[in-house]
């Protein structure tokens, strides 16, 4: 399972900015790979948070307009993904969230992840990524990709599927301490100490950032589910997917 940060594919401090070679790289990066199913889903980045940050997010939205805005946003950045990892010959199908997920009070209330498992078994590479999802209580929330491929997880490992690991590439060489260093290794027990070094990061995300990230792998690892957390270097992504070392943190 992959998670492709919105950090990693846009210039999160310009809205509506595609970090166009950094995509490309991912796409070719994850070409190489063969004979490995795997789910696929990304974050909004300058996208989705720009209009979600203006016009509502995790706990509904202001106006009609401005939510169709947020999810009109969301979609945009998908289909430039989606066309990215076509360009590479990867069968990349687009999922949208919302047309699968419903919630109450920002938690998963009901979800039709069945369409998902006839995608990996024919081979193909359902695409999802961070939307606006129906709220039975709030009318709408956010559902970020890490939430969304902790769901699914979650579906999977219901039906007795292994899910050998999840990758998530983001703009930094995974979770730093207060000294900017990576931090190779979190569990339950060192994450409370951890967790005070984490900045809360000064660019519009309304899904929770870093800490968010951290405790989504934290719970998908009660499971025995890995999480590695890496940057975007030339080789790391395709060397974390074969399973090749790789200068990130591992969350377990």
């Amino acid at each position: 399972m992959i998670k492709i940060g919105g950090s990693a594919i846009t210039h999160k401090n310009i809205p509506y900015k595609v970090r166009t070679e950094s995509l490309k790289r991912i796409a070719r990066n994850i070409s190489k790979v063969k004979n490995i199913r795997m789910i696929i889903a990304h974050g909004s980045g300058s996208f989705g948070h720009t209009s979600a940050s203006i016009y509502g997010g995790r706990r509904g939205y202001k106006n009609r307009m401005g939510i169709a805005r947020v999810s009109k946003d969301a979609f945009d950045i998908n289909k430039i993904v989606v066309d990215a990892l076509i360009k590479e010959k990867i069968p990349a199908i687009s999922i949208r969230p919302m047309g699968i997920i419903t919630a109450a009070g920002g938690m998963l209330e009901k979800s039709f992840f069945s369409s998902i498992e006839k995608m990996i078994n024919q081979n193909l590479v359902p695409v999802l990524f961070g939307d606006v999802i129906w709220d039975s209580k709030w009318k709408s929330t956010i559902f970020s990709g890490e939430t969304i491929l902790s769901k699914i997880a979650e579906f999977f490992i219901n039906k007795k599927y292994n899910i050998e690991k999840v990758i998530e590439i983001g703009e930094t060489d995974g979770i730093y301490d207060d000294k900017k260093r990576t931090i190779p290794l979190i569990d339950k027990v060192s994450w409370p100490k951890i967790k005070k070094f984490i900045e809360k990061s000064d660019r519009p995300d309304v899904t929770g950032g870093m800490i968010h990230k951290a405790e989504t792998a934290l719970a998908l690892a009660e499971n025995g589910v890995k999480t590695f957390l890496i940057g975007n270097r030339k080789n790391s992504f395709y060397s974390a997917i074969i399973g090749k070392s790789v200068k990130g943190t591992v969350i377990k």
